[in-house]
């Protein structure tokens, strides 16, 4: 086992070497670096076990290593000593799974005990990781992975039947002669995820194990294999090649099986039976079509057969976008992120009243999201590559497998911010708005115009609208829309021999009476005077 010690005091790292009894623990190697630049370099070299280190030091100080290790040694057990405990200095071990957390000047029984507990954490997760080896070479983990890259490509149409007729035959039973088959696409989006989670986030060892789990129920029958799929969008594909009318009964049945086993169920589409094998590229797309279009607001089972009608449904549900997409276009391009949050709570409202959605649906909205904000990252930064590498849309589905409108709308929120903050954009646009409403209201003065109308039409409050039109147009929008109003009055007063009542209605006025003494209070004199005059 190596060990090293990161401290910009030499003293510090002597009493370190001083204390513990390395003898003891069988350390064979212990190393030293006076600041977490030189550390760095000699972990990637020497991989040592367990590290001590302090938080303030020059170059590259304690969090940021942590955080380093944390993303790049994840297995290396970390003991923090430090002169501060300012939670500002203890929060990075907490977050990046420090051991123990020292104060200096060290105590010898309390550092003796610490790095005795690393050592034992570090021989018995390490103990674990050979035995998990072990097992990997046993369940012969090359050979699935052979399968799983061949039949994505035969399902995928990239690679003939012939090419593999034999070794299919031989190795996973299917008989040449075979006429018809079934594909069954499983979902790891829904139930929250929480399998993908139970497996710390390793999406290979999560599909790899799901995998396994429904050739357990498959292949003693030797009717279908289920495997990886190596491309984008789906996780599990099961080809079924025998009894292929029961393909239903065996998609449940594994539904079960991982019910049983984690505590879950997963959404599975179901292609309706193909020609086999000159039909399988089709049957691929009727199961996912079967899974991406199912109504994920509501849960009618987690079997979702490929049915004819729902191409032409889908078909159009895709092509078709909300106003709701539009208005957040419009808040985006404003820069106001007041305004994008409404416009997003709009969408999410939107989306909670709707008794219909899809997940090809949600795939567009995401797409064309991503489209705009990549556009708008161009031109507040000139730079496009940096909303596309920071444009990514984790699945919103709650335990049910039904979708979260609450965790979709956060999601959103949270990438805006996000761009907002890394992209150094100000929140001090409020001249472009005022701008836009100024120029809505010289376009529109003649329509019924409130202050309520002003704010939903560009998402903003009303108390917002009247304090910010007040500051860049230096009067109040209730005052420049009667000003505006009158000068148009003026004009028609002048140049036409239009009734007051017609004139009134043209600038905005209902009631005649209403315009007239709104007229002379601007001017000093009625309609009819400034006319005769």
């Amino acid at each position: 086992m190596k060990v090293l010690i990161v401290d910009d005091e030499r003293h510090v790292r002597e009493a370190i070497r001083y204390f513990i009894p390395w003898d003891e623990h069988g350390i064979s190697e212990i190393y030293e670096a006076t600041n977490g630049q030189e550390a760095i370099e000699i972990i990637e070299k020497q991989r040592p076990a367990v590290i001590f280190t302090d938080m303030k030091m020059p170059l590259l100080d304690g969090a940021e290593l942590l955080e380093w290790l944390h993303k790049h040694s994840p297995n290396t057990k970390t003991i923090v000593i430090s002169g501060y405990q300012d939670f500002s200095y203890v929060k990075p071990a907490i977050v990046y799974g420090g051991t123990d957390y020292l104060l200096k000047p060290l105590n010898s029984k309390q550092l003796i005990a610490a790095a005795e507990r690393a050592f034992e954490m570090w021989r018995k997760e390490e103990q674990e990781r050979e035995l998990l080896n072990r097992q990997n070479i046993q369940l012969n983990v090359l050979r699935p992975l052979y399968w799983d890259k061949a039949l994505t490509d035969l399902v995928s149409g990239t690679r003939s039947y012939q090419e593999l007729a034999g070794s299919l035959s031989e190795e996973l039973g299917l008989l040449r002669g075979t006429e018809t088959c079934r594909i069954a696409v499983i979902s790891l989006k829904s139930a929250n995820c929480r399998l993908l989670q139970r497996f710390h986030g390793d999406l290979q060892l999560t599909s790899f194990v799901l995998a396994n789990v429904c050739n357990e129920v498959i292949s003693p029958r030797r009717s279908g294999y289920a495997f990886r799929y190596w491309l984008a969008d789906t996780d599990i594909v099961v080809l079924f090649w025998n009894t292929v009318e029961e393909a239903e009964n065996w998609v449940l049945h594994m539904n079960e099986s991982i019910q049983q086993t984690y505590g879950i169920q997963l959404d599975i589409g179901l292609s309706a039976i193909n020609a086999f094998p000159s039909q399988l590229p089709n049957a691929f797309r009727q199961a996912r079509q079967g899974l991406s279009g199912r109504n994920i607001l509501q849960n009618h089972g987690r079997i979702h057969l490929y049915r004819e009608e729902l191409d032409d449904v889908n078909t159009k549900a895709d092509l078709s976008l909300p106003a709701e997409l539009e208005k957040f276009r419009i808040s985006v391009l404003s820069g106001e992120m007041e305004r994008m949050y409404r416009a997003v709570d709009d969408w999410a409202e939107y989306i909670s009243s709707a008794t219909l959605l899809t997940e090809s649906s949600i795939q567009r909205w995401e797409e064309e999201i991503g489209i705009i904000l990549t556009r708008w990252s161009k031109e507040q930064w000139g730079d496009e590559r940096f909303a596309e590498e920071s444009i990514h849309f984790a699945p919103c589905y709650d335990a049910e497998g039904l979708f979260s409108v609450e965790a979709w709308r956060d999601q959103l929120k949270a990438l805006l911010l996000k761009l907002s903050k890394e992209g150094g954009l100000t929140q001090s646009t409020d001249s472009k708005i005022i701008l836009e409403i100024r120029s809505y209201l010289d376009q529109h003065y003649q329509q019924d115009m409130t202050l309520q109308h002003i704010a939903e039409r560009f998402y903003i409050s009303r108390e917002n609208v009247s304090r910010k039109f007040k500051q860049v147009i230096g009067e109040n929008l209730s005052d420049y829309l009667t000003n505006l109003r009158v000068d148009k009055a003026k004009v028609l007063l002048q140049n036409t021999n239009m009734r007051l009542s017609q004139i009134s209605e043209l600038v905005g006025y209902e009631d005649e009476k209403y315009f007239s003494r709104v007229f002379k209070k601007a001017t000093g004199q009625t309609p009819r005077e400034y006319r005769k005059q």
